[in-house]
């Protein structure tokens, strides 16, 4: 075998061993990538749900909410909720409030309490809910939809109002 041959058939294995490590890592950055996209895609497909993980949200004192007072507060899950105080129960405070979703199970329409008529009220579709959420009139009953209702706690020592939520899980649902 000659030099020449010897520097040849040398610098073809250079070349062909730079060809396969270079292509070797090309194949496994794309591997990687889109490994880590599709992770993440199907986790947003099929999130990680947080069953039975809820908070304890604080709306304010027996002091702020008088009775036929409402108040507003949104979730960590971004839904809006209204806190009606119906009634005063020295024996069980938390018995006279209502806390209940803005949102018309109809078409999502944000529902408004009418004091004077003590009910909830869907402008979208005329829709009427009572004061515990069910509904009287509209689309709604109809379709035998009522508005969610949520826990409602009350220290009775500091006289603190919360609203129990659903813990928002770490996709945002």
């Amino acid at each position: 075998m000659t030099e020449s041959q010897t520097r040849n058939d040398a610098e073809d294995r250079s070349v062909r061993r730079r060809t396969f490590v270079s292509t070797a890592l090309m194949i496994g950055g794309i591997v990687i990538g889109y490994g880590a996209g599709l992770f993440h895609f199907f986790q947003y497909l099929v999130p990680l749900r947080s069953k039975g993980r809820r908070r304890k949200m604080f709306v304010g004192t027996l002091a702020e909410l008088p009775v036929g007072g409402t108040r507003s507060v949104k979730a960590p899950t971004g839904e809006e909720i209204t806190l009606a105080r119906v009634s005063d129960d020295k024996a069980n405070p938390a018995a006279g409030f209502k806390a209940l979703s803005t949102k018309c199970p109809h078409l999502g329409c944000k529902v408004h309490w009418v004091e004077n008529k003590r009910e909830f009220f869907c402008p979208c579709h005329n829709g009427v809910f009572d004061k515990d959420g069910q509904a009287l009139s509209g689309p709604p009953a109809k379709e035998g939809k009522n508005l969610s209702q949520y826990e409602v706690q009350v220290e009775k020592k500091d006289g603190w109002v919360f609203v129990i939520v659903p813990q928002r899980n770490r996709y945002g649902a």
